[in-house]
């Protein structure tokens, strides 16, 4: 029986992964967009379509309109 490690990148250039925020100038339309779906949205019956437990676990109900709009 082997045992089984994560990945060993030694050659790893960043601590920790990029985070988008800081790739989006702090006035780009995406950001408004985002803040406008969080905010002012309702999306309660995206929340109620989610609510089983079967399956992997859905992508969070507000990321979805945000990446449409």
């Amino acid at each position: 029986m082997s045992k089984s490690f994560r990945d060993w990148h030694f050659d790893q250039r960043l601590l920790l992964p990029p985070s988008v925020q800081d790739f989006v100038p702090e006035d780009h339309l995406a950001r408004l967009v985002v803040a406008l779906v969080r905010d002012e949205l309702e999306l309660a019956a995206i929340y109620a379509s989610s609510a089983g437990e079967k399956g992997q676990p859905p992508y969070h109900p507000a990321m979805m309109p945000a990446l449409l709009l």
